[in-house]
């Protein structure tokens, strides 16, 4: 639902998350997951725990790396590797990279908000060499002044960490209050942002936004007409 009111608040600088808001990974994560399985040459390893291991250690907090997350993952399951794990890695990123998709009109609204002149932030959850990867894919960088990974070392804690936040603030040279989260992980992206005191708009389902009191919209497309007339961007 978009509310009809005129702009409240004066945005300086717009933060924006990646996965399930600005593209996504369409391709068949299961057979990624099997592909490294095979790899690392672990069929005796049940798949369902193999999998829920690679997730969690996928979600850990801190630096992080796609390599660190298959070494954890070899660590807890008490198995020694058996190949190269930094090319291993190297390649399922790629291969993961290949399959993430732009959102539809993505790159048009971050080239407007650009163009206008809205300082860009891009906040991710994740290893720091696939969402690098991913980002590359899809072409998004160069709107971007201030690129956020929470597995990247310097920053080094996922959202909705308030540091993930206070460090886009501080890369954007803009105040939380007049700074805008868009996101559609409702812990993470929106209450992770507004925990911080920035605004925030969910990409998502209205019932969870308002909860929160916060807007939701059902895409970019709408997004671009909330971020007009009630952003006045």
């Amino acid at each position: 639902m978009l509310p009809s009111m005129t702009p409240q608040v004066q945005l300086d600088a717009i933060c924006f998350d990646l996965d399930g808001t600005l593209g996504g990974y369409a391709g068949d994560f299961s057979g990624l997951l099997a592909l490294l399985r095979s790899e690392l040459m672990l069929e005796q390893c049940a798949m369902n725990e193999f999998a829920t291991i690679v997730a969690q250690e996928l979600r850990r907090d801190g630096p992080l790396t796609l390599g660190q997350a298959i070494e954890r993952t070899l660590e807890r399951l008490e198995q020694r590797p058996q190949v190269d794990l930094e090319s291993l890695a190297a390649d399922v990123a790629a291969k993961y990279a290949e399959e993430v998709r732009p959102a539809p009109g993505a790159a048009q609204l971050l080239a407007r908000l650009d163009a206008q002149g809205v300082k860009l932030a891009l906040l991710s959850n994740g290893p720091v060499d696939m969402q690098r990867a991913a980002l590359a894919k899809v072409g998004f960088e160069r709107f971007f002044r201030v690129v956020l990974i929470s597995g990247d070392r310097d920053v080094g804690v996922r959202k909705p960490g308030a540091r993930i936040f206070s460090l886009a603030c501080a890369g954007l040279e803009t105040v939380p209050q007049r700074t805008l989260m868009i996101g559609d992980d409702v812990a993470a992206d929106i209450q992770g942002a507004l925990d911080y005191g920035m605004q925030a708009v969910l990409v998502g389902a209205d019932r969870e936004a308002q909860a929160l009191g916060v807007p939701a919209v059902g895409g970019l497309a709408p997004l671009d007409t909330l971020l007009r007339t009630r952003f006045g961007v």
